[in-house]
């Protein structure tokens, strides 16, 4: 059985990342771990905090039968209101468990979003550097990545994104902070992209802003529409009962 061409196409460009994760592992098995310093996948070098393993801890032992069936397709209920109470307090804006949906990942809600908002040959624009994967995200479902560059130090290059933007516009997918520049966007930046983005208006297309990480308490810049927060969020406790 032969492999489908786009496979076999991805698979020749597969991700330089996981290839330096990979020779990281080899060289560590060589030289040893103390001499070899992996910086390519951003694993945490740190533990949990024990909080956290309390509530894991606490979380199995109280497991009942209805925890290991098929859950709403959202994710569990009180999962989602766990998570919007958190929202709620470190947005500053009120978010209902109605508007969570639980993933594996950033990168299942993106492929998710996406999947809900793209046509075949929509564009998804999104600054550069980013995250290798976003192409294959957006290939995923019809769509075509379209990277925009930014100003010497990584901030957004606003003029270059509304020069991009066309009537095939249809995602501005920002991240916060940047993956692999590190780079945070400033509040004064987004909400200028917000009136950028306004310039699809004239083709009746909704442009949807997707970040990874919301910014710092009440001061967020998105707003409380038409925007998703794809990330992976630290409740204080997310247990079922």
């Amino acid at each position: 059985m032969t492999v489908a061409h786009k496979i076999n196409d991805i698979m020749a460009k597969s991700s330089w990342i996981r290839k330096m994760f990979e020779e990281g592992a080899r060289l560590k098995a060589e030289h040893g771990a103390d001499k070899v310093f992996d910086f390519s996948l951003g694993n945490p070098n740190l533990p949990p905090p024990e909080k956290f393993n309390e509530i894991l801890r606490d979380t199995v032992d109280s497991c009942g039968l209805g925890d290991h069936c098929y859950m709403p397709q959202a994710g569990y209920p009180q999962v989602c209101v766990s998570i919007a109470d958190y929202l709620t307090t470190e947005q500053g804006i009120p978010i209902t468990c109605d508007e969570i949906i639980m993933t594996c990942g950033a990168a299942g809600a993106l492929n998710v979003i996406f999947k809900a908002l793209l046509d075949p040959g929509d564009e998804v624009l999104t600054p550069t550097p980013c995250f290798v994967e976003y192409r294959f995200y957006a290939d995923n479902h019809g769509g075509v990545l379209k990277m925009v560059s930014t100003r010497p130090d990584f901030t957004l290059d606003l003029d270059a994104l509304g020069d991009a933007i066309t009537e095939k516009t249809k995602v501005v997918l920002i991240n916060s902070p940047n993956n692999p520049t590190g780079q945070i966007y400033s509040k004064a930046s987004f909400e200028k992209l917000s009136s950028t983005t306004h310039r699809c208006r004239p083709f009746s297309r909704a442009t949807a802003k997707a970040s990874s990480l919301p910014p710092t308490p009440r001061t967020s810049p998105y707003p409380a529409n038409g925007s998703v927060l794809p990330r992976s969020i630290p409740p204080p406790s997310i247990k079922r009962r």
